[in-house]
């Protein structure tokens, strides 16, 4: 009876394939070997020797007691040393099946593999290769095999195939390359790409509001719309690096994802006091006012007193009102009519814009908008175009 080998990256693969084999007789059935390691983050330079590895395993450390999950990694020398042992340790006879998907980690690990194990008989599973169905039956590709199901094992494994010479071979000339980087971060592409740390941190933002919420919710947003297959241990740890910078605020205790809650520094008064370079005098209701008009081709901003507004021409006038806890009310006046009202709106976040283009007569037109992200509007945000005229526009 062949003996085989099945190499997994991460837990839930891991636990997975464990299931299967438990549950349902099988040929395939042999030992798992579980990388659990993310190969998308930390330093893989020179990683195959054993200070490459102790360099690795130090940043590993340092980003888990960042994070305040190193209690869950108490011995993780040795865990990534015994990891690698057992596959120095793998008998020459045996079939030695790589599960592997379209994502970072995975794909820089087969290429380490590749390598390590060029003289054994190596099979690879992509998962990423078949469509499942989703709960509504809608077909899918899968990006790691932590995703799918012990039922979709039967028909995967007989996707398995031969490595074949030249596929191998670009392997590990993909991996020489990879072992001399020395970024510690990597996206997937056509290519797999080394990247700055920071590589998140945008995307992080983004998710934040002016608002205070749960860190746990916006590292879960930042990963579902991510275009990359990421861990929520990384986006933690650069939660951490924003907050030391001081581009994230936070309240409550400073140790699990879920023990405190973030939001974007600034607020709604900050931004138009910057972008209109006026600050408001806060009224007796705690709200600030900015009235804007076109006049001669321009744009004017008056920060009047709201009592003084009885001896104003309210005829063609934008009016933006806004509390000190980013509740936001917006009224257009056009040719003497209230055209639009919108009423005491929480906003989560927002946007200085500025574009140019030409008109069909050759000329550069510009355009400047104010975008605000209002959190009661689901895919939806306001575009208030200020210049070169007036004009407000609900997108998504």
């Amino acid at each position: 009876m062949d003996k085989f080998i099945h190499i997994v990256f991460g837990d839930s693969a891991a636990g997975t394939l464990r299931y299967f084999f438990k549950n349902n007789e099988t040929e395939y059935k042999g030992e798992i070997i579980n990388f659990r390691e993310d190969y998308s983050i930390g330093p893989i330079y020179e990683m195959d020797t054993e200070i490459g590895l102790k360099k690795r395993i130090r940043w590993f450390e340092k980003m888990f007691k960042q994070v305040c999950i190193e209690d869950y990694f108490e011995d993780i020398e040795k865990e990534f040393i015994d990891t690698y042992e057992s596959i120095k340790n793998i008998d020459q006879d045996a079939k030695i099946i790589i599960w592997h998907g379209e994502n970072t980690s995975d794909q820089v690990g087969i290429r380490y593999l590749a390598t390590a194990l060029k003289n054994k008989e190596l099979y690879e599973v992509n998962i990423s290769d078949s469509y499942i169905k989703d709960y509504n039956d809608n077909l899918y590709k899968m990006r790691a095999f932590g995703e799918c199901s012990p039922e979709e094992i039967n028909h995967l494994i007989l996707t398995m195939k031969k490595l074949e010479k030249e596929k191998w071979n670009d392997f590990i000339s993909d991996w020489e390359h990879l072992r001399k980087s020395k970024e510690n971060l990597r996206i997937l592409k056509d290519e797999i790409i080394g990247v700055d740390e920071s590589y998140y941190d945008q995307e992080i933002l983004s998710n934040c509001t002016f608002n205070f919420k749960k860190a746990a919710r916006i590292i879960g947003a930042t990963m579902g719309k991510s275009d990359q297959l990421v861990g929520d241990t990384f986006i933690d740890y650069r939660v951490r690096k924003l907050i030391e910078s001081g581009k994230i605020e936070y309240q409550g205790k400073l140790e699990t994802m879920r023990d405190f809650e973030i939001r974007v520094a600034g607020s709604l008064n900050e931004f138009f006091v910057k972008l209109f370079k006026k600050n408001c005098e806060i009224d007796e209701d705690g709200f600030y006012h900015y009235l804007l008009e076109e006049k001669e081709n321009d744009l004017v901003v008056d920060t009047t007193n709201i009592n003084k507004w009885n001896t104003i021409d309210l005829s063609n006038k934008l009016i933006l009102d806004y509390d000190e806890h980013n509740m936001f009310s917006l009224t257009w006046f056009k040719d003497g009519r209230d055209i639009i009202r919108i009423n005491h709106s929480l906003v989560g976040n927002t946007e200085h814009k500025i574009e140019k283009y030409e008109d069909k007569n050759g000329e550069e037109i510009k355009t400047e908008a104010i975008i605000l992200f209002l959190e009661n509007w689901i895919d939806q945000y306001l575009e208030i175009q200020i210049k070169p005229y007036i004009r407000i526009d609900f997108k998504n």
